[in-house]
């Protein structure tokens, strides 16, 4: 799938020569607020952050709901840790249509791009409520490299439960927290993302409903809200400027020019779309004469980046 991290590397790198902080960084948060259902910014398809850079979308079967954007809180007035706790504006993303029983184990739900750029310790956090009949199990993975031709997708944890005995539908299951500081390929990257997926319960070994009175169908709507990706710290520009030295771009920004590299290399030029527009082997310049204005990401086949300014 083809994603946009151009403009996450534009920001963070924005921020790198700003500042150097220490304290905890939201690279990309989603509280999918809106004054009506119809009104969250990006719609259901591809919601916009409300703070920071990154996508969000949708993977395997999973699909919005009838209504894209139901309430974040419940009929008793309980509801995400979203500090908003009227409704509307407090709506969460309402996703449906989950595989049927016995297949497609850990391949449908959502999945959150981002870049660390400069940055280093990652986290998650984010807010789930179930209806009778959704999965009552959730796996959340982790790939250092989305745009491979198949990314590795690593199981960082699962959430689980023994289904109630009662309705679950009213039931917020806040701040579920997945520390990912211990794997450093997802720092410094403009490449990784996150999913969260259903999954077969972990003793069934099949799907079960939230609820042992409901019986799981694929068809059960699970709310995300609050869905936030943080870095611990922030790499100095020192550390960065070393890690990326080996690659060099000039005149950058380009003026619709020839640019050069610093050295012969494979690469491939993305947009802001993260939609692939060209791709050459063993060059040392590339010719923009006929770029639109706007930002772009050269990667190498080694892994470097850089951002490319034309205007």
């Amino acid at each position: 799938m083809k994603t946009n991290y151009t403009v996450f590397k534009m920001i963070a790198l924005a921020l790198m020569f700003t500042c150097n902080s220490w304290g905890q960084t939201t690279l990309a948060k989603w509280n999918f607020n809106g004054a009506d259902a119809a009104s969250v910014p990006g719609g259901g398809s591809n919601p916009l952050p409300s703070e920071g850079s990154g996508t969000i979308g949708l993977v395997g079967t999973a699909a919005t709901s009838a209504t894209p954007f139901a309430a974040g809180v419940n009929s008793a007035g309980v509801g995400s840790s979203d500090p908003v706790t009227t409704n509307p504006p407090n709506l969460a993303w309402a996703i449906t249509n989950f595989p049927a029983s016995g297949t497609g184990d850990k391949t449908s739900g959502i999945q959150i791009n981002f870049a660390s750029a400069n940055y280093t310790g990652i986290r998650v956090k984010f807010d789930q409520r179930l209806s009778n009949k959704a999965a009552n199990t959730y796996v959340v993975q982790y790939t250092t490299d989305r745009l491979a031709a198949s990314p590795v997708w690593v199981d960082a944890q699962t959430f689980t439960f023994t289904p109630a005995a009662t309705g679950t539908g009213d039931v917020w299951y806040n701040s579920r927290t997945v520390d990912l500081t211990s794997i450093t390929g997802l720092n410094n990257n403009d490449m990784p993302a996150i999913r969260i997926v259903a999954s077969f319960d972990p003793i069934a070994g099949n799907y079960l409903a939230s609820t042992s009175t409901s019986t799981y169908d694929g068809t059960g709507v699970v709310r995300f809200d609050m869905v936030t990706v943080t870095a611990d710290a922030s790499l100095s520009t020192s550390q960065f400027d070393t890690d990326n030295q080996a690659f060099a771009v000039s005149p950058n920004p380009s003026n619709r020019e020839i640019v050069s590299f610093n050295k012969a290399v494979d690469i491939e030029v993305y947009d802001v779309l993260g939609k692939m527009i060209a791709k050459a082997t063993q060059v040392t310049t590339l010719d923009t004469s006929n770029y639109n204005t706007g930002v772009y990401l050269i990667k190498t086949a080694t892994g470097a980046t850089q951002k490319l300014v034309v205007k």
